[in-house]
């Protein structure tokens, strides 16, 4: 292989470690279930105080860790951009204050009412596992296959270049000219479905998953587009590669 073609594999390998980032940054489940972790509607009605308070102590606890870990892993992604790492921490940080103003007060809650009305709020008004945490996995993943985008615009620059020069060389490039023509086309509507997802669903709140339980799959299925589409443009990449080495 020559260098130019040594060159375009490299980047086309680095494409693919790009598009591969967002699994492997923020595997794990959406929700952490612990033996300790409870619903909005445990424990039961016969529970005393102590074991409403116990319970919903150690839902707060198991959240707040997950919320600090999400705040790490997305102080180390060099990829999202100023602004979305901006909303992003301002989210993590009001629903961190939020869990940690109701720890407080649940701890000091004497009324069963009072407490139980409390413990709902970790729940309803915050929606960690189900909204918090989802939605920084998608911005994140959206701008990591934003940045996959322009690399690969990169790639079909240099195949671009390598096509006319096999050309001008006389070799048959039809077959290479149209799988580059559909590799920009991938690349154009990934770049647009990722481009989608954080508008989507910055703005939300856990009163919008509340009354609506699918409000993140839209977005959900624009990133999985996004990330097919570039996948895609990645292989005609290595396909033109070997088209062009032929």
């Amino acid at each position: 292989m020559n260098p130019l073609r040594t060159r375009l594999a490299a980047v086309a390998l680095g494409a693919g470690i790009v598009l591969a980032a967002p699994a492997a940054a923020w595997a794990g489940p959406f929700r952490g279930v612990t033996s300790t972790t409870v619903s909005a509607g445990t424990p039961s009605g016969t529970a005393t105080v102590d074991q409403w308070r116990t319970r919903c102590l150690a839902a707060i606890d198991v959240r707040l860790p997950a919320l600090s870990a999400a705040k790490a892993a997305l102080a180390a992604n060099q990829q999202v951009t100023a602004e979305h790492r901006q909303a992003l921490n301002a989210d993590l940080d009001d629903t961190t204050a939020r869990l940690e103003t109701l720890r407080t007060k649940i701890a000091a809650d004497t009324d069963l009412a009072a407490l139980r009305q409390d413990c709902r709020s970790i729940f309803g008004d915050n929606r960690v596992y189900a909204l918090v945490l989802p939605r920084t996995r998608m911005v994140v993943a959206a701008d990591v296959a934003g940045a996959a985008a322009d690399t690969l615009d990169q790639v079909a620059g240099k195949l671009d270049a390598a096509i006319a020069k096999a050309r001008a060389a006389g070799t048959d490039v039809t077959q290479a000219t149209a799988d580059l023509a559909a590799m920009w086309a991938k690349i154009d509507s990934g770049r647009s479905a990722a481009a989608s997802v954080p508008g989507a669903v910055l703005g939300l709140t856990p009163a919008d998953w509340n009354a609506n339980h699918q409000v993140l799959q839209p977005a959900r299925q624009s990133l999985q587009s996004a990330r097919s589409d570039l996948r895609a443009a990645r292989d005609l990449a290595l396909k033109i590669r070997n088209e062009l080495k032929a």
